[in-house]
C-alpha cells in the first residue's frame, strides 16, 4: 500500500495522509455526536470489543471494511464492536476529514442487523487502528469466497449486511431531484463509472499490472471507454451520465464532453451539470460520492470496471436490494466491446466477473487464489492444476498456476516424488522464471534429498530477475535461491561452494536481517570444513 488508497481502491502517490476530525451535519441536517472511548487494536483483541478508528480508503472500501468488522466479531468470542468514523477522502489535498458514521449511514438499521447476527454495537467513540485494512481485506476475501462457493445469495450475511447499510443520501432531496432529472427528464438509461482520475494510472502500474499482466484492459481515457460503449451499442444511445471524482480528472469535463460529442455523438452529463447544489463547495466529497452511487444503483444499465470497488459494490448492492444484478457491464475485459458482468460484484478479476461459470478451467488461476486465501487448500490446488492443464497461449499464467499447484501439493503432504514432478512440470513451462526451481529445491532439501536440492538450486542460479512479468517474487531471485544452493552444497560435502554462496549473500546485503546470523554460521561451518576442523 502506498500512502493509502483512493476513494475507489487506487494506490496513491507518496504523499502524507492527514486526517482531520470534524463534526458536520448529515444529509438531513441533523447534528451528529458520539460518546465514550475505545483503545483496542484488532490484533490485540482478547475479550474486548473490536474496533478501528477509520478506513483510509474511498467510501466503498470503507463499506467493505465495516463488513469485515462485523464478520470478525461474528467469528470471535467477544461479539461486541464499536463503529468506526467515516473518512471524507480527498485525493487532491490529501487532507481527509473524519465524520461520525451516522453522518453517512442509518445506524439504527445497522443495529437491527447486528442483533440478527448476535453482535452488539457499543456506544463508544471509535479508536484503535487508523487504516482498517485488516478488516477491509477480511471483508473483501469473504465476499469473493462466498461467491466462489455459491453461497452469495439473498440469505447470506454479506447480502443482508448491505441491505442494512442504508446511506442518508438515498432519501435526500437532492438525490431524488438528480434521479428524476437523469432518468425521467433527460431519459438517460446508461450510467458509466469512468475511472480516469489522476491516481488511476499509478494504481494500475503499481498494483494491478503485476497481478494481471496483459490479461485485462485497465488503462483508459473517457474516449476509449466510450469507444467500447459505442461498439456495443452502435445506435440508439446518445446520452450518458458519468460518475467519477470530477475535481481529480486528468482532463477537464468540457474537453471530454466535446470529444465524446464530436467523435461518438454522445452527450455526457455529470451531477454538477444538473443540480446546482453539486456546483458549490457546500456538498462534501463523501456526499457527492454517495449520491453518484445512488444514481448508479438506479440505472437501467450500468458500466464500470471490475477493478473498482465502486463498480463491484454497485452490482452487489443492486443484488442485495432487488435479488438480481441487472444490466451491468465492464470495460476492462479484453476485447473491443463491453463485457457482461455475471458475478454480483464479488470478483476483481475481469475474467471471473464475466464468467457465466467461474469454475471454467480458464478461470482456475484467479479462482485458485481466492480459494487458497480462504484456506480451501485442496480446492485451490485443483483449480490451479485445472488451469495448468487447460493450457493456452498465456504460458506465464500456465506457469504460475502449475507452480502454485505444486506448492499446495507439498502443503497437502503428498509424496515427495509427486511434488517434485509437479515443480519440474512448472519449471519446464517458463525456463526464464526461478520460482518453481526454488520451490523444488526447498522441498527436496526438506525431504533430505540433498543432491536433488543441489542440482535444482544450481539450475536456477543463472536466472536473473525478470524486468517485468506477472506475480514475480523478487526475494527468490535476490537471495532465497542462492541460500538454498548454499545449504544444499553444505549438506552434499561441497564446503567451498557453500562458502562462496554465503559470502555472496552477505556482501550483496539483500538478505533479510533475521537470516544474517544463520548465514554467517553456515559460512563459519564451511570454513571449518575446508580447514579440516
Amino acid at each position: 500500500m502506498i500512502g493509502g488508497t483512493s476513494r475507489d481502491g487506487g494506490a496513491l502517490s507518496q504523499q502524507a495522509f492527514r486526517v482531520r476530525l470534524v463534526s458536520p451535519k448529515n444529509f438531513l441536517g441533523a447534528d451528529i455526536h458520539e460518546k465514550g472511548s475505545c483503545v483496542v487494536h484488532p490484533s490485540e483483541n482478547a475479550g474486548r470489543p473490536l474496533c478501528y478508528s477509520y478506513n483510509r480508503g474511498g467510501i466503498n472500501n470503507q463499506k467493505i471494511a465495516l463488513l469485515g468488522l462485523f464478520l470478525k466479531a461474528m467469528a470471535g468470542d467477544d461479539r461486541r464492536i464499536i463503529l468506526p468514523d467515516i473518512v471524507i477522502f480527498d485525493q487532491i489535498t490529501f487532507i481527509h476529514e473524519r465524520v461520525p458514521i451516522a453522518a453517512a449511514f442509518d445506524v439504527a438499521r445497522l443495529r437491527d442487523f447486528a442483533e440478527t447476527v448476535g453482535v452488539t454495537i457499543l456506544d463508544r467513540a471509535p479508536a484503535g487502528d487508523e487504516g482498517g485494512w485488516e478488516f477491509f481485506h477480511h471483508g473483501e476475501r469473504h465476499i469473493a469466497h462466498a461467491a466462489a462457493s455459491g453461497a452469495l445469495d439473498g440469505d447470506s450475511v454479506v447480502v443482508r449486511f448491505f441491505r442494512a447499510l442504508v446511506p442518508a443520501a438515498r432519501s435526500a432531496p437532492d438525490t431524488s431531484r438528480l434521479r428524476d432529472i437523469v432518468f425521467d427528464r433527460l431519459g438517460i438509461a446508461h450510467v458509466v463509472q469512468m475511472r480516469i482520475e489522476r491516481d488511476w494510472d499509478d494504481h494500475v502500474r503499481i498494483r494491478v499490472d503485476p497481478e494481471v499482466g496483459h490479461n485485462e484492459d485497465n488503462r483508459h481515457s473517457a474516449e476509449s471507454i466510450v469507444r467500447k460503449f459505442r461498439a456495443t451499442y452502435p445506435s440508439g444511445t446518445s446520452k450518458l451520465y458519468i460518475v467519477c471524482d470530477e475535481a481529480a480528472l486528468v482532463e477537464g469535463k468540457e474537453t471530454i464532453r466535446r470529444s465524446l460529442r464530436e467523435t461518438y455523438d454522445i452527450e455526457a452529463f455529470w451531477k454538477s451539470d444538473l443540480v446546482e447544489t453539486f456546483q458549490s463547495g457546500g456538498v462534501n466529497l463523501l456526499e457527492r460520492s454517495l449520491v453518484d452511487f445512488e444514481i448508479a444503483l438506479a440505472a437501467p444499465f450500468f458500466v464500470g470496471t471490475s477493478r473498482s470497488t465502486f463498480s463491484g459494490m454497485a452490482a452487489l448492492e443492486r443484488f442485495a436490494q432487488s435479488g438480481q444484478v441487472g444490466n451491468h457491464g465492464i470495460y476492462n475485459a479484453l476485447g473491443p466491446r463491453l463485457a457482461v458482468r455475471y458475478d454480483k460484484g464479488a470478483f476483481r478479476s475481469a475474467r471471473l466477473a464475466t464468467a457465466e461459470d467461474p469454475y471454467d478451467p480458464s478461470c482456475g488461476y484467479e479462482l485458485g487464489q481466492i480459494l487458497e486465501v480462504a484456506g480451501s487448500v485442496r480446492a485451490a490446488h485443483d483449480q490451479y492444476l485445472a488451469r495448468g492443464e487447460f493450457g493456452g497461449p498465456d504460458r506465464e499464467e500456465v506457469y504460475l498456476a502449475l507452480t502454485r499447484a505444486a506448492r499446495l501439493k507439498a502443503a497437502l503432504g503428498e509424496a515427495p516424488e509427486a511434488v517434485l514432478a509437479a515443480f519440474e512440470r512448472a519449471a519446464g513451462v517458463a525456463p526464464s522464471r526461478a520460482e518453481a526451481l526454488h520451490g523444488a529445491a526447498q522441498h527436496a532439501r526438506a525431504q533430505g534429498r540433498y543432491e536433488e536440492a543441489h542440482a535444482l538450486a544450481s539450475r536456477g542460479l543463472g536466472i536473473r530477475l525478470p524486468p517485468g512479468g506477472r506475480a514475480v517474487e523478487p526475494w527468490i531471485y535476490d537471495w532465497a535461491l542462492i541460500d538454498e544452493y548454499a545449504v544444499a552444497a553444505s549438506w552434499t560435502g561441497r564446503p567451498v561452494e557453500s562458502l562462496r554462496a554465503c559470502i555472496q549473500l552477505l556482501m550483496e546485503a539483500k538478505i533479510p536481517e533475521e537470516h544474517r546470523d544463520r548465514i554467517v554460521s553456515n559460512a563459519k561451518f564451511s570454513i571449518d570444513r575446508i580447514a579440516g576442523r
